[in-house]
């Protein structure tokens, strides 16, 4: 079992942390895991993405070159960046307020989903934890396809290694993920 990820938005949105925090539940569930950072120098507000790559077997090339499994993106800039990793398996979540219409003419392989993540961050007064929605939205989405066995207690295993000032938010944008992808999944399906 091998899964690649590429999760992209603009700095400030907690990409780096959500690939982190998607690398720590895959090693809290025995799989290895590797996690590569893509961004300008304005990292503030610039385009970032990282690459996720989890196996049952060793690693030994880091990154998403045209192969991707699944693609998340929360920012215009960091799709333009971050889109070569589409091919035909790829999986595509990208948000549908941020991103503009022309997604389409620029990913012509694979599958696209538009999903309401910022919105719904926002809707839900956690828009600063949106990273962790969307981990909580990729969780049922990984669950629900049989994609790789990331069990429930594996990210509260990490959560409860988080701050203690920040755990009960997460935990709650993650539950919030949760929800969307359950109220969105019949959309998703391939």
């Amino acid at each position: 079992m091998k899964l690649k990820f590429r999760l992209s938005g603009r700095g400030g949105q907690g990409i780096k942390f959500l690939g982190s925090a998607l690398v720590r539940v895959a090693m809290e569930a025995q799989f290895y895991a590797t996690l590569s950072v893509d961004y300008t120098p304005s990292v503030r507000g610039g385009p970032i993405f990282c690459d996720v790559i989890l196996s049952s077997e060793e690693i030994s090339y880091p990154f998403c070159d045209e192969d991707a499994d699944i693609f998340i993106a929360l920012d215009q800039e960091g799709f333009e960046r971050a889109s070569e990793c589409i091919c035909e398996k790829t999986i595509s979540f990208i948000d549908s307020n941020t991103i503009n219409k022309i997604a389409e003419k620029v990913i012509q392989k694979g599958i696209i989903h538009r999903v309401p993540l910022t919105k719904y961050a926002d809707d839900n007064h956690v828009a600063k934890t949106v990273n962790l929605l969307s981990l909580g939205f990729l969780s049922e989405y990984l669950s629900e396809n049989g994609k790789i066995d990331l069990k429930k207690e594996h990210y509260f295993q990490v959560f409860n290694k988080m701050p203690e000032r920040f755990r009960d938010i997460n935990i709650r944008s993650f539950q919030i993920g949760k929800t969307l992808y359950k109220e969105s999944s019949h959309n998703f399906k391939s």
